[in-house]
């Protein structure tokens, strides 16, 4: 079946059409036209403006291009899909289409491809207008290939990210403050471009870099091939693998998910791989920080030495971020577990924690440990304190996580989500605000996050002993979130076994 025999392509074409495309094709058109007609008035008189040349002006308004193409496909074609897939759930629609013989593949074309077809719209007339810039302003047309080819790949890469968020959260809104989270990470991120990976899942340091004239230097922000491991890739491959690495997995889960919406969105297996190629992808491009020295005192090349460096806690909570979320993906709603219990007859602890996501804490927690190691393999005398106090911290948190959900989805059921958000602004959030009201730092080293995070600030602290008795109190708070697991459970499996 090709794409336009997909009847629910049609379908969203259709409703696309239906709603009016002419409106939003023509502001992006004006748009496009005032930088166009922009770059044609320096042209007509170059004494009216600040560009040095006529490529740097081309560059600049094509710029502005590219950047509305990006707000358009990613921002507004990501909230039109996930916000379209959760509109049909919520009414129905998608259960009724499931039911039909069309196969889960073609579900997942139709509103992949189908629910932004506006917004595709609007970023072609901006890239054809784009291309007249490019030849105005005497550009290679190599800019303008590999920088369309980036901006499809981010619109494929994260409208297939939001048929996912559409199908596993139950309000429209929650897909967009996904989003949102991103993109304020990613704002953060631009002061390290070169080391940090959400600068290449939405492809800026490609883009970047192709704007970079030949007599840029390597040393520079946004110049040059970012290392994975100290060997150089190139930028644009960098982002189009990454991009079509982790786009695999979100495709097996969105066609399972269709075929089957009561099981977890990840498998165990995928959730401990896709972790892995986000955390090593990470690790592997800010090798090149300390070469495996982390930890070190300055030597005279200046490589290495950066104790009070920000660069390695921040990645250390995106580490635990990224496990979060993956957890959550992959733990299962209780029903299924206890449908499952039912009929193998066990109804057993062992098997429900099987397929907890509680016992990947241990697989993720490894991964981030192996990965944290790389950093610090040739200076293990110096940081194995860190080292084994941020992994320690990794463990509990991916056990506190998982457990605490499961435990609010069993205890409160449809207000689960809620308590969570309670539970993890207690354990995370409230202490370093007790911190401040107090001023008191004592507070602030209570919270989940911190003895990662300090002890990966400072890696030669004398307080390293004491965050490790920290750790060992968040490790208790897992074992007792485990006992009331564990009891919830147990009520619950010993209830249905008197019903039936």
């Amino acid at each position: 079946m090709t794409l336009f025999q997909n009847p629910i392509f049609l379908t969203q074409k259709r409703l696309v059409h239906r709603a009016g495309v002419l409106a939003a094709v023509l502001i992006a058109a004006l748009l496009g036209l005032s930088l166009l007609s922009g770059l044609i008035a320096y042209l007509a008189d170059p004494n009216t403006f600040g560009f040095r040349s006529r490529q740097e002006a081309g560059k600049t308004f094509y710029g502005w291009i590219i950047g509305l193409e990006i707000l358009v496909l990613v921002v507004g074609g990501f909230s039109r899909i996930s916000r379209s897939l959760a509109d049909d759930r919520k009414a129905g629609l998608w259960d009724s289409n499931r039911l039909t013989p069309l196969q889960p593949t073609h579900l997942v074309i139709g509103y992949w491809f189908g629910a932004a077809l506006r917004e595709f719209y609007m970023a072609l007339a901006l890239a054809l207008l784009g291309l007249s810039i490019v030849i105005l302003g005497k550009l290679p047309i190599t800019l303008w290939i590999g920088t369309q080819v980036l901006v499809a790949g981010a619109a494929l890469f994260f409208g297939l990210l939001a048929v996912l968020t559409g199908m596993a959260f139950q309000r429209p809104q929650s897909g967009i403050l996904l989003l949102m989270a991103f993109i304020i990470l990613q704002t953060f991120s631009l002061s390290q471009p070169r080391f940090v990976i959400t600068n290449f899942l939405l492809p800026i340091y490609g883009i970047a870099n192709l704007f970079q004239d030949g007599h840029s230097q390597p040393g520079r922000d946004w110049s040059g091939f970012p290392d994975l491991f100290g060997l150089p890739i190139h930028p644009i491959l960098f982002s189009l693998g990454l991009q079509l690495l982790v786009g695999i997995f979100l495709w097996r889960a969105s066609v399972r998910k269709t075929a089957n919406p009561f099981q977890p969105v990840l498998r165990r297996w995928e959730a401990v791989a896709l972790f892995g190629v986000l955390v090593l992808a990470q690790h592997g491009l800010m090798w090149g920080l300390w070469h495996g020295h982390f930890g070190m005192t300055p030597i005279r090349s200046g490589r290495y030495g950066y104790q009070s460096d920000p660069m390695l806690p921040i990645v250390h909570c995106g580490t635990i971020l990224a496990g979060m979320i993956v957890l959550a993906f992959a733990s299962p709603q209780p029903e299924r577990v206890r449908v499952e219990a039912l009929r193998t007859g066990t109804g057993n602890l062992r098997m429900v924690f099987s397929r907890s996501a509680a016992s990947l804490a241990l697989p993720l927690a490894a991964v981030a440990g192996a990965a944290l190691f790389s950093q610090c393999v040739f200076s293990i005398p110096t940081a194995w304190k860190a080292f084994a106090t941020a992994s320690a911290s990794l463990l509990a948190f991916f056990l506190i996580f998982p457990l605490l959900l499961e435990f609010c989805r069993l205890r409160f059921q449809r207000r689960a989500l809620g308590f969570v958000a309670l539970s993890l602004f207690v354990l995370c959030a409230l202490p370093f605000v007790l911190a401040g009201v107090f001023s008191n730092e004592a507070f602030g080293r209570l919270s989940l996050l911190s003895p990662g995070v300090v002890a990966l600030n400072d890696p030669t602290s004398d307080e390293l002993n004491s965050l490790m008795l920290t750790v060992l109190a968040h490790l208790l708070i897992a074992t007792v979130l485990f006992v009331a697991w564990r009891n919830q459970w147990r009520r619950l499996l010993n209830r249905t076994t008197r019903q039936n």
